[in-house]
């Protein structure tokens, strides 16, 4: 029985000095970690990070405050060696790195540092987007907005860089779409306002150009849908009242014309010519001529001189 119980306490002996043993070498292992990462060689610091923490890991609850210690520095390496790639200018390493960061921060259900890498893997796949966006690599850059997306649903650069990607392919529906969830998302974050401003003025300045195509192309209804469109994202100016006028005197809708007309002429500063002309033409459209004789006399420059005097002498015969 004696024997026995000596048998047992050598058994217990060294597995307690296997164990205590465990928990050294995992400390060993965490300050090579340490000395890699003083040094910026991140790579290398996540490789003994990760050997330290498999070792505490087998050590059992006596390693547990030093596996929280490799842990927290292992999820911030991860980030630190994906920040690193990316100012090295190496986009998909940079994406690799943080994507097993972002793992690791769900393994341990860490959600400070959970947030941290859904934020900047974001931002980098938008980066990413952008860059392939500019080598018209439409199709490739929206699929990495949409990964931007799918690691975080708010991102507002992943969404506007998408609405440029449907501006590109003439999509007015579907940039919109986009652009309105930029502000959507954007609204009251300080850190989104210049991207939240920029799907504003893109948007508007788009629709304001898609509308004069339009126009050219003798579709007034759709000139004046897009103008219409456009005040949504900023207020009119007098070239975007002076055209819709014209749209609308295209389309004869005549008392549309006029208040878009009389709009325009608030609006504008210097020479008003053309916007009394576009008013001619709907106050004569709707039957006024007195005040359409009134409108015509007022075009001194331009191009509709002539076609204004011809107005008042001949077609009105104005007094």
């Amino acid at each position: 029985m004696l024997k026995k119980s000596l048998m047992l306490l050598t058994v217990l002996f060294f597995s307690s000095g296997a164990f205590a043993q465990s928990v050294e070498e995992a400390g060993a292992k965490y300050n090579e970690g340490n000395q890699k990462y003083n040094a910026k060689e991140y790579a290398q610091a996540i490789d003994a990070y990760k050997a330290a923490l498999e070792m505490a890991n087998q050590a059992g609850p006596e390693a547990d405050e030093l596996k929280n210690s490799i842990e927290k520095q292992l999820g911030n390496t991860y980030y630190k060696n994906g920040i690193a790639l990316y100012k090295a200018k190496n986009l998909d390493g940079s994406l690799l790195a943080l994507d097993k960061g972002y793992a690791f921060s769900k393994e341990i259900d860490d959600a400070k540092l959970k947030a941290k890498f859904v934020s900047v893997i974001s931002q980098i796949r938008s980066k990413k987007g952008d860059a392939l966006r500019k080598e018209n690599k439409l199709d490739e850059a929206y699929a990495e907005y949409e990964m931007g997306l799918k690691i975080k649903p708010t991102c507002v650069k992943a969404f506007y860089g998408q609405g440029l990607v449907h501006k590109e392919k003439g999509e007015m529906g579907k940039m919109m779409e986009k652009m309105d969830k930029v502000i959507e998302n954007g609204k009251g974050d300080s850190k989104a306002a210049k991207t939240v401003a920029a799907a504003k003025s893109t948007a508007a300045k788009t629709l304001f150009n898609t509308a004069l195509t339009a126009l050219q192309d003798n579709k007034a209804e759709k000139a004046i849908e897009y103008i219409n469109y456009s005040f949504k994202y900023a207020d009119g100016n007098a070239d975007t009242y002076y055209y819709l006028a014209v749209s609308y005197n295209k389309a004869k809708k005549w008392r549309d014309a006029l208040q878009a007309a009389e709009k325009a002429l608030t609006l504008k500063e210097g020479d008003k010519s053309d916007i009394y002309f576009e008013q001619g033409q709907a106050f004569e459209g709707s039957g006024d001529n007195t005040n359409a004789c009134g409108a015509y006399k007022k075009v001194t420059a331009g191009v509709n001189v002539e076609p204004a005097k011809y107005k008042v002498t001949q077609t009105l015969k104005c007094g």
